[in-house]
């Protein structure tokens, strides 16, 4: 999913043409549905390509960003990059899809000083497939990480790209974890849809204080430093696995958990098609890949039998690689800022066309896409993920050049 390369300088400012439809070519310097909206370039230089921008929630201001090879660094209110980094350690980044993957604040960081963070393993004995570690920061105020930590989980099997790695706390204090169906064709994928084992799913845990000792947990040895919530597809069932929530997915790469009701949206780097998925709860959990991409069979005969063949879930959007210069889906954010234009809208992008792309639900459970083109040049590995400050407005890195940005309002 993301790449390194070359690093171009960008402007300080970049204005968002006007709304366009998401496959036609949008030009010239407008403001978004008669709304000012801007993507303010934070920081043009000084990360190593980055991977994730997340705040803490504990009202100092600050945007805390993972780069793939292992560091999280600081950006202070003021948008200055503190020479130090947060905290580091060793990766596996013999892959371009492995390194330092996903990070996700306590609803209570604020208080009790923990963080969890999803990397590919280097270390004896997480070597091979994704970890999930808790941080305990002894002072959540600090701008460098003084603490003990430990390992929450293991996912083993993922020895290179397709990995997924994101994570997010949902309104119920749950945890979620994003894990992809490793490296291989479609053909090699049947374990995405099976429910005896941890790859191609999204998991739900309970890492909250006294939750601990997974019954049928596929991912703990021992007693597990985590709990499988009652509500689980799978939970206590015998020979499956009690972390799952979704399943079916091929490369998870960045998801959301609204907020506001819980509802999950996530976007699935595919084969030939890229989709998004929005997930509640009560909904079937199996998205279908391997055997659907998107709304399309695989292999794909053009018609569009999934999930009516398969009776698997439905995705929201779903385009062919190749339109209008798109070619990996990155996942986004249901909105929750203040822009008028954005409202009530999920926001997401493609890794390679380098655009905003706009999606409002329909009654029918679909999205309508618009684009907003950020000035940014395409090229696989841009806009990479995204992330929300304090007062809910949205933040994304650009993976390629390094850049930081905040999407704004105003002329």
């Amino acid at each position: 999913m993301v790449v390194h390369a070359m690093r171009p300088k960008l402007g300080a400012v970049l204005l968002l043409a006007a709304l366009a439809p998401a496959c036609a070519q949008s030009s010239g310097q407008a403001s978004a549905q008669g709304q000012g909206v801007r993507a303010v370039q934070v920081l043009a230089e000084g990360l190593q390509f980055p991977t994730a921008v997340a705040s803490p929630g504990d009202g100092s201001g600050r945007m805390f960003v993972l780069e793939r090879e292992g560091r999280i660094r600081v950006v202070d209110r003021e948008g200055r990059l503190l020479t130090e980094p947060y905290y580091a350690r060793d990766v596996m980044t013999m892959d371009i899809e492995q390194g330092l993957l996903g990070l996700a604040f306590d609803p209570g960081f604020a208080q009790n000083g923990r963080i969890y963070i999803a990397y590919s393993g280097a270390a004896e004995g997480e070597r091979h497939g994704l970890v999930l570690r808790r941080l305990q920061a002894a002072d959540p105020a600090a701008d460098v990480f003084d603490g003990r930590e430990e390992v929450v989980m293991r996912v083993a099997g993922l020895v290179a790209n397709h990995n997924g790695g994101d994570i997010h706390f949902g309104p119920d204090g749950l945890l979620y974890w994003a894990i992809g169906a490793g490296t291989g064709e479609p053909a090699d994928h049947a374990h995405a849809r099976q429910a005896d084992n941890l790859l191609g799913k999204i998991l739900r845990i309970d890492v909250r204080d006294g939750a601990a000792g997974a019954d049928n947990g596929c991912g703990a040895r021992g007693r597990a430093a985590y709990a499988i919530p009652a509500g689980n597809p799978f939970a206590g069932k015998p020979g499956e696995c009690g972390e799952i929530y979704v399943l079916g997915l091929r490369n998870p790469w960045r998801f959301d958990v609204d907020a506001a009701i819980g509802d999950l949206w996530i976007g699935d780097v595919g084969k030939d098609r890229e989709e998004v998925s929005r997930f509640r709860a009560g909904d079937n959990p199996d998205l279908g890949y391997p055997a659907c991409q998107g709304s399309h069979d695989y292999p794909s005969t053009g018609a569009t039998g999934c999930p009516r063949r398969t009776g698997t879930h439905p995705p929201a959007f779903d385009y062919d690689r190749g339109v209008s210069g798109r070619c990996a889906v990155t996942g986004g954010r249901m909105y929750r800022g203040s822009l008028a234009a954005l409202q009530g809208a999920y926001v997401f992008s493609d890794s390679c066309s380098s655009e905003l792309l706009v999606g409002r639900p329909t009654t029918a459970g679909g999205l309508e896409v618009e684009s907003i083109d950020l000035g940014i040049p395409p090229g696989y590995g841009t806009v990479a993920s995204f992330g929300e400050g304090e007062d809910g407005e949205l933040w994304f890195i650009n993976h390629q050049s390094g850049g930081l940005y905040r999407i704004s309002g105003g002329e």
